[in-house]
């Protein structure tokens, strides 16, 4: 289970899937795909960070993240 105090690039490593669901659900997540922001700010983001920054609602997003990581 994905919890808030998960970095973003471990989720996205253990579960590549989710990548493109991110990406396909907003345009807020396009950083993904730069690596430099992704391998820099990725390693120390967590997910309730990615929450904050992106404007979603953190139990939401969560709940999004777990049922798409399959």
């Amino acid at each position: 289970m994905i919890t808030e105090d998960d970095k973003i690039a471990d989720v996205l490593n253990q579960y590549p899937i989710l990548k493109e669901h991110l990406l396909q659900r907003s345009p807020k997540f396009a950083n993904l795909n730069n690596p430099i922001i992704f391998n820099t700010v990725g390693k120390f983001a967590r997910i309730k960070d990615v929450a904050k920054n992106t404007g979603e609602d953190l139990t939401e997003f969560l709940d999004f993240l777990n049922q798409h990581k399959d």
